[in-house]
């Protein structure tokens, strides 16, 4: 279906899912630029960018979705609910449905109607996989002979239709999609992509017929080889099928199978040949340097896979750089996180998507500035704790294990290390998410400035924890510790013998022991993590292990 307008710069501004894999329903408000999806393993996230590789392009993995039809493909509840309903045998439902739907930000009477779930008069491409009529009676017959045990999947059809209610054909597709998984070594579409599109940019007509005859030269000089030509002559003479002669040839070729055959040489290594992060670097750049019209979103499944700190810098910078282009990425990655900025992120936890998009512009600017920060380890953590430094986290992981016996982590809760400065924009994404977040935190000898001030905005959030020393004498970590393993005014033996190495602090007083610890903060306390005897803590420490085991 040809179109009156420019297709090329169309973009998806929301994606519909009913019933695909691990989500049930849910309906995504699009950014035109950058969508980065971020959740735990099986969260939906893969679900969410092989949708938009369905609706957009028909294929699934680069084959046709319609040819992959299985009952695993529907929601795990929707097709458990399915199930139950036919071995009750009272009334069995419906045979379920999938539908992706992509509303596209563009004006266009060729593509825009209201057939979509949401009714909405807009431009857009519907996805249904369902139950086809033609077979209603073979259904029904083997309904009542209680033949069908799951999904009858051999009764489905996939149908394509615009919002208007016309089929899609793909070659006028309003929108071109592209998907790259950097987890498998499948590179022959992006490759196909990038050289038939460069074939018609750089070569002439006359040039591009050249090669093609050159090619076929090459496949004819194949044929005319001594040893191909005897090793014919042998087996026309010895080996028979179905009493023909046969030998050996290049299989025939359609009249562009010339440019599948064509690669591309890094250097004089074949693609195939170089290393895997190399192939990942190249796969995606090759994909986001096609021409617009070729393709104008792009979907990468964890694009970091086995790239190094300074191809990722590049990757990220391609993706800044690609205005013309809409890009869906998953990803583990902090680093892309928060260079591509926390507000186009889309966080998937618990069967709901979050839009972090909703955060303070600071914090945004913030973490995008300063993108070493592990902010997708505090988002996707089920429990937080923050703590200031080394030393804060080595103290609290002994004093939970001594606790409990087991370290904090084996009961899902991570205690992550934050510089005090970032504390606020930890607190930002900690409100949008209702996450509940302890934070400890050194006092700095005036709790009156250093937090009721500093973080007045937040006290009164019941999701944040903030835990401190509260006597402001004891303004850090270390003479917290030292005072609670003191024993009339003197430092204890078993406490000196912890943190020694050699008895060094046998005869050490209670301010050169201080100062050791001063000057020496990650030492002393991998010494106590790592002792056999125990020591005592701090009120303040003993609170901030027992708040997420609290009756």
């Amino acid at each position: 279906m040809e179109s009156g307008g420019n297709t090329s710069d169309m973009m998806i501004k929301k994606l519909l899912i009913k019933n695909y894999k691990s989500i049930e329903e849910v309906v995504i408000e699009m950014r035109s630029d950058v969508n980065i999806f971020v959740g735990e393993n099986d969260s939906g996230k893969s679900t969410i960018l092989e949708a938009i590789s369905i609706v957009s392009t028909g294929n699934l993995n680069g084959r046709s979705f319609e040819k992959q039809i299985k009952a695993n493909l529907f929601n795990k509840n929707i097709r458990e609910k399915y199930i139950a309903s036919l071995k009750s045998k009272k009334q069995v439902q419906s045979p379920p449905v999938i539908i992706i739907e992509a509303y596209l930000d563009m004006e266009d009477a060729a593509f825009t109607g209201t057939n979509n779930e949401l009714r909405e008069d807009c431009a857009g491409i519907r996805m249904e996989l369902a139950f086809n009529s033609e077979y209603s009676e073979a259904y029904k017959q083997m309904l009542k002979d209680e033949e069908i045990y799951d999904i009858p999947v051999e009764f489905y059809a996939v149908s394509y239709h615009y919002f208007k209610g016309t089929s899609v054909v793909y070659r006028y597709a309003p929108v071109k999609g592209t998907f790259i998984d950097t987890t498998r070594k499948d590179y022959s579409y992006v490759m196909d992509k990038f050289v038939t599109s460069n074939i018609a940019t750089y070569l002439t007509t006359k040039e591009q017929t050249d090669l093609s005859t050159a090619y076929r030269k090459s496949r004819h000089a194949f044929q005319e080889n001594e040893v191909v030509k005897q090793l014919n002559y042998s087996m026309r003479n010895n080996v028979t099928v179905n009493e023909r002669s046969v030998a050996v040839d290049l299989k025939e070729d359609n009249i562009d199978e010339w440019k599948h055959q064509m690669s591309i040489i890094v250097e004089s290594i074949p693609f195939e040949n170089i290393g895997f992060g190399t192939q990942n670097a190249i796969k995606i750049e090759l994909a986001i340097k096609n021409s617009k019209e070729q393709v104008n979103l792009v979907m990468m499944e964890e694009p970091e896979n086995n790239l190094s700190y300074t191809n990722m810098t590049r990757l990220i910078e391609h993706i800044i750089q690609s205005e013309e282009k809409q890009m869906f990425i998953s990803t583990h990655s902090s680093y892309i996180a928060n260079k591509l900025n926390l507000g186009n992120i889309f966080l998937l936890y618990n069967g709901k998507i979050k839009s972090m998009g909703e955060l303070p512009e600071d914090t945004k600017r913030y973490f995008k500035k300063l993108p070493g920060y592990d902010t997708l380890r505090v988002v996707l953590a089920e429990k937080v704790i923050l703590v200031e430094g080394p030393t804060d986290e080595l103290i609290i992981q002994r004093a939970y294990l001594d606790e409990y016996g087991k370290l904090p982590l084996e009961d899902g809760i991570d205690v992550i290390v934050v510089d005090s400065l970032a504390f606020k924009r930890y607190c930002d994404i900690a409100v949008l998410l209702k996450k509940k977040i302890i934070i400890v935190t050194d006092n700095d000898g005036d709790i009156q400035k250093n937090i009721n001030d500093k973080y007045s905005e937040y006290l009164d959030k019941t999701n944040l924890v903030f835990i401190y020393e509260k006597n402001e004498m004891f303004n850090t970590i270390e003479p917290s510790v030292l005072e609670a393993n003191c024993k009339n005014g003197k430092p204890t033996e078993i406490f000196k013998k912890v943190i020694s190495k050699n008895g060094s602090m046998k005869n050490k007083n209670k301010q050169e022991v201080l100062s050791f610890m001063t000057n020496n903060k990650a030492e002393w306390a991998f010494r106590v993590l790592e002792s056999e005897e125990k020591i005592n803590y701090p009120e303040y420490i003993k609170d901030a292990v027992k708040q997420y085991n609290q009756s």
